[in-house]
This record gives structure tokens, C-alpha cells and sequence, in this order.
């Protein structure tokens, strides 16, 4: 039988937590500061806060309540209990309970953010990335960097080795690899770091843009591949079967003005291709919902074919699915454009999660007639189009 008294005592202390703790106090605890320009004042009826470039939250109704302007459809929003699982997608409802147990009662800071100038021209110069990237080496085999993306992110030599060969790599201290971010000049704007026991991006520059990972460099593109993070970017690029061609993206996350600017350019650029493509290679989870609706509609804004690509399992993302996967190599990589030739009832099924792929190859099942070689680089699909779900 169910127990109904266990039910209540977990409803009641829902209500209480909602009532007793702060937004403001859970934001603070994950890195977020209020904006001072926007809401400097306590008793502003929405309150602005900021942890990183493209990284909003507005607390509203006293503390009660929040809503995330960068969300497309203004889903985001609700009491301190979908704030948790918003800033923390993996936690379940016994998580979250105790997590905010701790923070009954307690007021938040307030803290403003401010950006603190130095005080000399050499310390200005440290916190440049363009100084911290050029004093620090790429990673070789045997370094802790090297150790950490091989043996714990399980990513391949062959594609570290590429990464490092494309000046996109560098090893920070304790081990932590950097990935750069640049804008589409080529400019240095600032790193992604991470290691095993540290996450961010680089403080100074001029901050987010794109990492920028080519499988043919010099070539320009006609697939386009963006993912959250570079090591997830890494990660599919090392099971992509059709990676040739192929531009892999990371966007380190939330993105600034400029670099959402940025994306729309490449995408545009892809666009004007016969055999352009966007792949939207996000984790399985609200978050990844988020971000695949956002570059979906900057696709279908310039004309571009776009489809989803996620890890099967719920939370998980395309390093996960890496991992999982051990040391097994990808076969050859094969030109995008041989998708649309070669689907026949034959054709391998793809060893990852890519409802894409399936959409092309039923379509190509539904043609009455066989299309000659040259006449099939995939006419018949639209240059724009609602994400595929099935790689979900």
C-alpha cells in the first residue's frame, strides 16, 4: 500500500522550500553575480543576474521566481525547484530537495560582479589569452593533459594529434587542456579549459566565439557539426563516419551576441553549397532541447538543411557515448554526399545515435526510381527543416 503520510511529508516540505529559499541565493551558489548595470538596486521587481557571456537569469516575484531570456520559447521559468534542475538537468526531485535543505533560511549577498582593472601593464598582459596561449605548449603524449583527454575523455590519438596540428590545443596547469575560440578572422578570443577537476572558460579578450576543429583543413566546408563543448565536438568527429568536409564547432555553452552572430555567418557561408548541412549535435537532456531549437531556427533562417543528432540515453552526451563505445575505430571516413548514393537496404547501421542519417535514408527508399550518381546530392531535401527526433 502506498504510504500517504510519506507523500505529504515530501509535499509539505516542497511547499516550504519553495517558500523559505531564495533564487537569488541558489544562482549565487552556482557562480552567478547581479548585473549592476541592469539591477543594481534590491528592490528592482526583476532582477538581472550573470554568470557567463550569453548566461542569463531574471529573478522576478520577490525571489520566487525566475525565467531565462536566452530560452527560444520562453520555456524556462518557474519556482526554486526548476531552477535547481534547469541549472543542474541531471538531479532528480530527492536531489534537488536536498540540496536546497541546506540553504532554509539563509539570505543571499547581492554580490555585484564588477570587472576588476589591473593594476600594471604586465598584469594586464597575464590576463590577455593571446599571452596565456602562446607561453603554454600543446600537449604531447605522456603529459597530464594528454593522459587526461585519452584515457579519461577516451578521445583518440589520431584526433588529438589533429587538434595540436591545427593550433587548437594547449596544456594549462594541473593538467587542464585548453581549446581556442576564435572569431571567423582567425583571432584568438579566449579558451575553453578543462581538466579533471576543473571547468571554464578564460577570463579577459574578448571571450566566447567558436572552437573550430576541420576534418579537411583548407577545404572549405560543406557539413557543418555544432556541439556544446569542444570535447564533445572532438568526440563525434573521432565515430563520424561522413566527417569529410566536415567543420566541427563548439560553442562552449551559452553564447554572446557576437558569437551567435558568428554561427549565423558560417551557416551561411554552408549554405550556399549543393551538399550543405548542419548537424546539431547537442546531449540528450532540456538543455540540449534548448540549443537545438536556437541553431535549428539560425538554419532555417539562411536556407540550410539542419537535423538533431543525440547519445540515445537520456543525460547523456557524445563524449558518454565515446567512452562507451572503448577503443573501437570508425570505419573510413566517407564524403557526406555518398549518404544520399548509397542507402540501400544493405547499408551498416550507423554505431551512433543520428536521426538524420535514418530521415535520408528513407527518403532515398521512397524515390520510385533509381536518381543517377551526379544528380544526387540530395536535391530533393529541404534547405530547411524541423530537427529530426529520431536520434534521440
Amino acid at each position: 500500500m502506498v504510504d500517504n503520510r510519506a507523500i505529504d511529508a515530501q509535499r509539505d516540505e516542497l511547499a516550504t522550500l519553495r517558500e523559505r529559499v531564495r533564487c537569488e541565493l541558489v544562482l549565487e551558489r552556482e557562480g552567478y553575480r547581479l548585473d549592476k548595470e541592469a539591477t543594481a538596486q534590491r528592490s528592482a521587481k526583476n532582477l538581472k543576474f550573470r554568470r557567463g557571456e550569453g548566461e542569463i537569469i531574471i529573478v522576478n516575484h520577490g525571489g520566487k521566481g525566475w525565467w531565462d531570456p536566452t530560452n527560444p520559447d520562453r520555456s524556462a521559468r518557474g519556482d526554486v525547484i526548476k531552477l535547481v534542475q534547469h541549472l543542474k538537468p541531471g538531479l532528480n526531485l530527492g536531489h534537488v530537495r536536498r540540496e536546497l535543505r541546506n540553504l532554509i533560511g539563509l539570505e543571499p549577498s547581492y554580490e555585484v560582479r564588477e570587472r576588476v582593472k589591473p593594476t600594471s601593464t604586465d598584469a594586464n598582459q597575464k590576463r590577455d589569452p593571446a599571452w596565456m596561449w602562446e607561453h603554454r605548449n600543446p600537449p604531447q603524449q605522456g603529459s597530464a593533459a594528454w593522459r587526461y583527454l585519452s584515457e579519461e575523455r577516451g578521445l583518440p590519438d589520431r584526433i588529438l594529434d589533429a587538434a595540436a596540428k591545427q593550433n587548437l590545443l594547449r596544456e594549462g596547469p594541473n593538467g587542464t587542456a585548453w581549446f581556442a575560440h576564435r572569431d571567423n578572422q582567425g583571432q584568438l578570443s579566449g579558451m575553453e579549459m578543462r581538466g579533471p577537476e576543473y571547468r571554464g572558460f578564460s577570463t579577459g579578450g574578448i571571450g566566447k566565439r567558436l572552437f573550430r576543429f576541420e576534418s579537411d583543413p583548407g577545404v572549405p566546408p560543406s557539413r557543418v557539426v555544432v556541439a556544446e563543448a569542444a570535447i564533445d565536438a572532438l568526440s563525434f568527429a573521432s565515430m563520424d563516419r561522413f566527417s569529410r568536409n566536415t567543420l566541427y564547432l563548439s560553442t562552449g555553452g551559452g553564447m554572446s551576441p557576437e558569437s551567435v552572430g558568428e554561427l549565423k555567418q558560417v551557416l551561411a557561408d554552408v549554405a550556399k553549397r549543393p551538399e550543405g548541412r548542419l548537424v546539431i549535435a547537442v546531449d540528450n537532456d532540456q538543455q540540449g532541447d534548448h540549443y537545438a531549437a536556437l541553431y535549428s531556427q539560425m538554419a532555417q533562417e539562411v536556407g540550410l538543411w539542419n537535423g538533431r543528432a543525440s547519445p540515445k540515453t537520456p543525460g547523456s552526451d557524445w563524449n558518454q557515448v565515446l567512452r562507451a563505445r572503448g577503443n573501437k575505430e570508425s570505419s573510413a571516413p566517407r564524403p557526406f554526399g555518398e549518404l544520399a548514393g548509397s542507402a540501400t537496404s544493405t547499408t551498416p547501421t550507423p554505431q551512433v545515435a543520428a536521426g538524420w542519417v535514418d530521415e535520408l535514408k528513407s527518403r532515398k527508399r521512397q524515390q520510385p526510381q533509381p536518381v543517377p550518381q551526379a544528380d544526387q546530392a540530395a536535391p530533393s531535401l529541404k534547405r530547411s527543416g524541423s530537427p529530426s527526433m529520431g536520434g534521440r
